[in-house]
């Protein structure tokens, strides 16, 4: 490993608001997970930050000690839902747009780390259940990620088997760990959660954990940057 190379272990999961596939509160064992991950960047999807949820985004990052960004996407009760992202490297930037949707509003979250003399963009989305919608929030995410210079990490629950990000330079880290065959999505067990980067990121291991604690498994890698 080179001076200014970093390994690094990044997660992406949605964690259905805290409750598991039978909706029984999860929130608690959720924490406890992501904390033993040790995992640097963690991108969270369908988290709160509202008063008939719950706090979920404060309650993270004062147990783990994080730095955060936080997208409110949705309006809800008192508060907000949507993503976040949490990473134990300095944040040099946020930034949060909100994608053309039809019903749910959909966001993507833009965080940008300081790793050393470089700059690493990790980008947090959760896509929408139609069709239609989906090809415009796709086109929205390609035409922003040619905008941004490398690396860069596209990490979220895109609600598809077949996510369309072939104009783009990222790859899919699933695909070239050859292990693109296991479901992410516990009750039609499908693969929808994704972590795509930048060609010069290399994957040393890619893990979907069978977690319990929500309708969704997390995915973890780790990577030389």
């Amino acid at each position: 490993m080179y001076k200014n190379e970093h390994i690094l272990k990044l997660m992406t999961y949605n964690i259905h608001s805290g409750k598991d596939l039978w909706m029984r509160p999860s929130f608690n064992n959720v924490i406890r997970y992501m904390e033993n991950t040790q995992a640097n960047v963690m991108c969270i999807q369908e988290i709160n930050e509202n008063e008939k949820r719950g706090y979920q985004v404060s309650k993270i990052n004062n147990t783990l000690q994080t730095y955060c960004s936080f997208a409110p996407n949705v309006p809800l009760g008192g508060g907000y839902y949507g993503t976040a992202t949490f990473t134990s490297l300095s944040i040099s930037e946020n930034h949060h747009f909100l994608l053309p949707s039809k019903k749910e509003q959909r966001g993507l979250l833009h965080t940008v780390l300081s790793l050393g003399i470089q700059r690493l963009h990790v980008l947090n989305t959760h896509l929408g259940l139609a069709k239609v919608e989906r090809n415009q929030q796709f086109q929205f995410i390609r035409e922003y990620i040619s905008q941004l210079h490398p690396p860069v990490i596209l990490m979220g629950d895109f609600n598809t088997t077949t996510p369309e990000l072939q104009d783009t330079p990222l790859i899919d880290a699933a695909q070239i760990s050859r292990q693109e065959h296991i479901p992410t999505f516990i009750p039609m067990h499908k693969r929808i959660d994704y972590i795509f980067l930048s060609p010069s990121i290399k994957v040393l291991h890619y893990h979907v954990a069978p977690s319990s604690f929500s309708d969704h498994y997390p995915v973890l890698i780790q990577v030389l940057i």
